[in-house]
Parts: C-alpha cells; sequence; structure tokens
C-alpha cells in the first residue's frame, strides 16, 4: 500500500509541473510558484543516494530559483534520510498519514448559517484561495494561483467552499486531488480564524470525502498539520496508517 501511494504522490506532483532527475531522486518544480510546498523531490523506492547524488539534488533546486525540499513516505527508502542529513538537510516536519477506507466515513453536521458550494467561476476560486491562504497564515494569492487552481478544477480536482449565507463571504474551504489509479488525497483544508471551532473544517473535510469516493476512489489519504486537525480527522472516519518526512536544506549553497 505504501507503495502504490508513494506513485500517486509523485505522479501527482508531476501533473503540470517541471519534472527533473537529479540522481535517484524526481524534483517537481512549479513555474509559476515559489512556495516550497508545490516545489519538492520524491525519491525512488530503496534509494541510497551518494553525496554527489546530494549535491544534485540541491543543484536541482537552486539553479531554479528554489529551496530544496522532499516530502515522501520514509518506511520506503530508509537510507535516503541518513544520507541527507550528513549532506546539509534538516528534518523540517514527520507528519502522519491518514486514511478513511470506504464505508468509514462518519457524518460530520455543516454549522447552520452554512453552505457548501463548488468554485464556477474564476471569481470563486479567488475567494476559495484567499480564504485557505489566510487560514495558512500565507499573503494573498495572485491571479497566476488563481488561473492555475482553475485548470486543475476542469481537469478533475474536486474543490468546495464554505460560505456564510448571510454575508456571502467564503470562510473556508479545500479540495480533493484528481482520482488516480482509484487514489485521491484530500488536501488545503483551511477555514478563516474568525470562523473556526465551528465545525466547518470536519464538515468540508466529509463533504471531499464522499466526493472523492463517488469519483471513483477506493483510498483516499491526507496529512494532518498537528494534532488538532488530526482529531479532526478522525471524528470523519480517518485513521493514522503511515507517516511522511519533510527534509529541507540548511546546508551552504
Amino acid at each position: 500500500m505504501s507503495r502504490r501511494l508513494q506513485e500517486y504522490m509523485l505522479a501527482s506532483a508531476s501533473s503540470g509541473r517541471e519534472v527533473v532527475r537529479a540522481g535517484p531522486f524526481t524534483v517537481t518544480i512549479t513555474a509559476h510558484d515559489s512556495n516550497v510546498y508545490v516545489n519538492y523531490a520524491i525519491p525512488d523506492p530503496g534509494a541510497e543516494p551518494t553525496p554527489a547524488d546530494a549535491a544534485a539534488l540541491v543543484e536541482a533546486f537552486t539553479s531554479r530559483g528554489r529551496a530544496p525540499r522532499l516530502e515522501y513516505l520514509p518506511g520506503l527508502a530508509p537510507a535516503v534520510e541518513p544520507a541527507l542529513l550528513a549532506a546539509g538537510f534538516v528534518v523540517a516536519d514527520r507528519l502522519p498519514l491518514m486514511q478513511c477506507p470506504p464505508g468509514e466515513d462518519r457524518d460530520a453536521p455543516l454549522p447552520a448559517g452554512f453552505e457548501l458550494v463548488a468554485p464556477q467561476t474564476e471569481a470563486d476560486v479567488a475567494a476559495l484561495l484567499t480564504a485557505q491562504y489566510e487560514a495558512f497564515g500565507e499573503p494573498a494569492p495572485g491571479p497566476e494561483h488563481v488561473a492555475a487552481n482553475w485548470a486543475k478544477a476542469a481537469q478533475g480536482q474536486i474543490q468546495v467552499m464554505a460560505r456564510e449565507i448571510a454575508s456571502g463571504e467564503t470562510a473556508g474551504g479545500g479540495m480533493a486531488i484528481a482520482v488516480r489509479d482509484g487514489i485521491s488525497e484530500v488536501a488545503g483544508i483551511g477555514v478563516r480564524p474568525k470562523y473556526e471551532r465551528r465545525g466547518l473544517g470536519a464538515a468540508i473535510t466529509l463533504h471531499l470525502t464522499r466526493a472523492a469516493f463517488a469519483a471513483g476512489a477506493t483510498l483516499v489519504y491526507l496529512t494532518p498539520g498537528g494534532e488538532p486537525q488530526e482529531r479532526v480527522y478522525a471524528r470523519v472516519g480517518y485513521r493514522r496508517t503511515d507517516s511522511v518526512l519533510f527534509l529541507s536544506y540548511e546546508g551552504a549553497l
């Protein structure tokens, strides 16, 4: 199952991005966005990188104006972490990976006064991204981010926004990556700070999970950013099954 998930992650990361090989690593670069979360490398299963491989990995990022970073399932390539730590990388995070098997999702009612709607226009996508970016403490999205996410919706990505009915303001939202080989990742669940603690995060997650199943997924997963998020996802039927390792480079360039 881990191998299947890693292959899905690689295929998803490679879609619409520049893909570069550096030793036993596949590096994915997003041309319009320098954010570290959309520029990262994934090692081959069983990779045993040499110092030269690590240097080539760093060069693949820095020559394109990007910060070196990896996201992967460490159990598939256990030799990567010690090799890259020796080369100047550090562990940026180690997060649980959670799955919700079909039929195990649990109801999470949408709070009164809110509705869940799919973006219908680029203006809707802009509102969705603005709410997400605010939730994550990121600068406001630019036109290039809106255009990229609008295009993803046309390619099968499931997007939903939670909207306050009275004001029409987008309170939060998220997406489920287009189903590939029966797998979908639920990601980007964010709620504006002033709308937190009302159950919106759980309702958004449940909606996207069920939408991914309806689109043909037999495996839906996500990676919570911390214990509070993990508790939210557990309420709607997710459970820990693996972990995801995030490495970033802090060596001399």
